[in-house]
């Protein structure tokens, strides 16, 4: 047998699995609270006061009381709460409760493994949790899984991947009392940080744990992504069911400045008063190599600078006690090694680090209470970014600054309209994609003898397609294409259904050569089958057989799943035993292989309903789109209100003033107050410079014959965006075209590209 993520288990495997299983069936976990009909939740018993004290907490924050009744009454919720305001324990204390009432676990989902870490290692002394994630070895994760059959822990925090792609894991899992989601923005189609893997995990959590009781957090959604949200999650009553709203603290003081030098300007931002006393500063940068060049800056420029802490404890120094540099500054980005990175994260967060000049990645899995500083040398891509980083700051309630630099010329904007821009889509790569979605129910459909196949008009039948295959030939990653699925999902008239990824291609090797593989089709209906429809590609039959075993199981109108588990039986030989009492091995070897999209497509599609798909995917993607460019344009615009002309004017001190202005537009936005400009006409270029663009494209065609071009790609490369066939490692080193054209407005490129590209053939 075969599991969605490729671990092959022998007979014996197989059986001493099933018996694991026959004596680990899931019971239903009962509430430990009932609400009334009318969903209004009991008064807070004392179980649960007792449950907090334990875990070494007198009261609870906002939000946490009515969310955690809400859970012990089996009710899904979402939580909308900050960075640091304690959203942990909304899912810790009940977890704890329900561990000790019944046998059972709770899952915690988090994308970020250093995260997981960070959580299992500062838990309160009485609580009991361990996690899951794919890169751990094999010897961990069984010791693991050990723990959880014992039922020796509370809750385990597992990565999406563990049981989106770890059926295996997911089989030896007991009752699960709730599962608890983080980032749970990533669920809705409509927030800025869409995962359709995300959708994949809501499945396996529903239909194959049968969990019945959701706690999703976020510190960031929108009112459209929390209505979106709650959809995914069943809650009926949004009043009740959706808690908090995104805000920025009260203890932030945030400022812009429009510097036209912002090296210069940063260096003086940090000798002012407001940032030079700050002992934790993190400052982010949207490109790696900009935060290695920042952090030799700040080294270079103020390593004579004293630290004003410095200066009234300078008897340290009379002590000749050791003293670090006032400005000491580390980079930390994606690029580094494991070990450095671990190496600066640990510096900072033990106080011998003062500045860490990032990636947006660095701070989201860091417990640390009193970073002081979150400076913005760069505009993030949404208020939700800068929510979350700048929410960073001042965690223990303490007066904390924030700063941004805005460019002048909107350089920034056209840098982070790149990231947009490479999740959009041609129309004619949106038909392929369909084309390989419907084509196999127009085979069937022409096919004269499918009589097992046949469908009626209310079937789904089941296809495969291959993933490596079709990123390259559509040239979009395998995150852009499962998102496209998904689009198709949440068409109206649920006409495919996105399963779990599986194995495509079924190969067969028979050691007694081709009168063992007919022996074998006499026995095996899948075998047979793929014989025959190989019989009719006018194939010779050799020893070794490989077929589309999604498109076998189809023709034979069985689950593929079964036809796979069918098939592995073939590797053993029932009819002699070993002593030992197992099967011997038969001369058979089963391989499966090509990892697939897995999909349930409505067999009453028609050609004129596959037309309408393409209108309406399409239409989804340029909507999408022209949404993010608009919710860019916003974010420029509100950073432009509140800012001053340069750093020095707000230095010293901030305007108060300005920095509340600041904090209603961002609350506006979130509760869809602030429009948005969806008008996505970008201004006209000179015509200087599309002679220039035009010459350029012809030029880059001419040196590089042996490519296929077209006009999306050629906008990646003037934009520098890397896609499976043009990879950013690869076209990077053409500096000459390589975001050539970063100004000049990609859709724009597109059609001129096209024009070009069309006149040289």
């Amino acid at each position: 047998q075969q599991d969605e993520a490729g671990t092959i288990m022998n007979e014996s495997e197989i059986r001493d699995h099933a018996a694991d299983m026959k004596g680990n069936e899931r019971i239903n976990v009962q509430p430990l609270l009932k609400a009334d009909l009318d969903g209004k939740l009991p008064d807070t018993p004392e179980f649960v006061f007792e449950a907090l004290h334990k875990m070494g907490f007198s009261e609870f924050r906002p939000g946490q009381e009515a969310t955690i009744k809400r859970i012990l009454c089996g009710l899904s919720t979402l939580l909308v709460s900050s960075t640091g305001s304690g959203k942990s324990l909304c899912y810790q204390l009940p977890a704890y409760l329900y561990a000790q009432k019944s046998n059972c676990i709770t899952l915690v989902v988090s994308p970020l493994i250093s995260l997981m870490e960070d959580q299992v290692a500062r838990l309160a002394p009485c609580l009991k949790a361990s996690f899951l994630h794919s890169a751990m070895p094999l010897a961990q994760k069984e010791k693991v899984l050990a723990q959880i059959r014992e039922g020796s822990i509370h809750f385990l925090l597992v990565s999406p991947e563990s049981l989106v792609e770890g059926s295996s894991i997911v089989h030896q899992l007991p009752s699960v009392a709730f599962a608890c989601i983080d980032e749970a923005h990533c669920l809705s189609e409509w927030s800025h940080n869409f995962r359709p893997s995300y959708l994949q995990l809501y499945k396996v959590l529903t239909m194959q744990l049968k969990v019945r009781c959701i706690l999703a957090l976020t510190a960031t959604a929108t009112r459209s992504t929390c209505l979106s949200i709650a959809e995914h999650l069943q809650i009926d009553n949004m009043s009740a069911g959706v808690i908090g709203t995104p805000s920025v603290p009260e203890n932030l003081i945030l400022s812009v400045s429009e510097d036209k030098y912002r090296d210069e300007a940063l260096i003086e931002l940090l000798k002012g008063n407001r940032f030079g006393s700050c002992e934790s500063v993190i400052i982010y940068c949207t490109r790696r190599e900009e935060t290695e060049r920042l952090a030799s800056l700040i080294r270079t420029s103020l390593q004579h600078v004293e630290k004003q802490t410095d200066r009234e404890n300078s008897s340290k120094a009379a002590k000749g006690q050791r003293s670090y540099l006032a400005w000491d500054a580390e980079a930390y980005h994606a690029g580094m090694t494991p070990f450095r990175r671990r190496s600066v994260q640990k510096k900072f967060m033990t106080g011998k680090l003062r500045v860490v000049v990032a990636t947006v990645a660095f701070g989201m899995g860091i417990d640390k209470a009193d970073i002081r500083a979150i400076i913005h040398y760069n505009m993030p891509k949404s208020f939700e970014n800068y929510v979350q980083e700048a929410g960073r700051a001042g965690r223990d309630g303490l007066t904390s600054h924030c700063h941004l630099f805005l460019e002048p010329e909107n350089k920034d904007q056209n840098e982070l309209k790149r990231h947009i821009y490479a999740n959009s889509v041609d129309r004619h790569v949106i038909r392929k994609l369909l084309k390989k979605v419907f084509a196999p129910l127009v085979k069937r459909r022409k096919t004269e003898d499918n009589t097992a196949a046949m469908l009626n008009q209310n079937s789904m039948y089941e296809i495969a397609i291959p993933i490596e295959a079709t990123v390259e030939e559509l040239d979009l990653k395998e995150e852009n294409i499962l998102t496209l699925l998904c689009f198709l999902e949440f068409h109206p008239r649920k006409v495919v259904r996105v399963l779990n990824k599986v194995y495509a291609t079924c190969t067969i090797k028979c050691y007694g050569g081709p009168q063992q593989l007919r022996s074998v089709a006499s026995k095996n209906a899948a075998v047979a089958a793929a014989v025959a429809l190989q019989e009719k590609c006018d194939q010779q039959p050799v020893n070794t057989l490989s077929f589309p075993v999604v498109d076998v199981a189809a023709y034979m109108g069985w689950d593929s799943k079964l036809v796979k588990r069918d098939l592995k039986t073939l590797e053993y030989d029932n009819t002699v035993l070993h002593a030992t009492g197992y099967s011997r091995k038969s001369g058979v070897i089963v391989e499966f292989s090509d990892l697939a999209f897995h999909l349930n497509v409505s067999a009453a599609l028609t050609e004129e309903d596959c037309d309408h798909l393409l209108d309406y995917l399409y239409e989804r993607v340029r909507k999408q789109e022209k949404l993010d460019i608009a919710r860019l344009k916003k974010v420029q615009e509100a950073f432009q209100s509140a800012s001053c002309e340069v750093c020095t004017e707000c230095a010293e001190t901030a305007s108060i003033e300005k920095s509340n202005s600041l904090k209603k537009l961002i609350q506006d936005y979130f509760d869809e107050k602030l429009a948005l400009d969806h008008d996505d006409e970008e201004p006209p270029q000179t015509e200087r410079c599309l002679n220039q663009l035009r010459q350029e494209i012809r030029n880059l065609v001419m040196q590089h014959r042996d490519h296929s071009f077209n006009g999306r790609a050629v906008a990646r490369i003037f934009h520098g965006i890397g896609s499976p066939c043009f990879p950013a490692q690869v076209w990077g080193r053409v500096r000459r075209f390589w975001r050539g054209f970063l100004d000049v407005d990609f859709n724009t490129i597109v059609n001129i590209a096209n024009k070009e590209l069309l006149s040289l053939r």
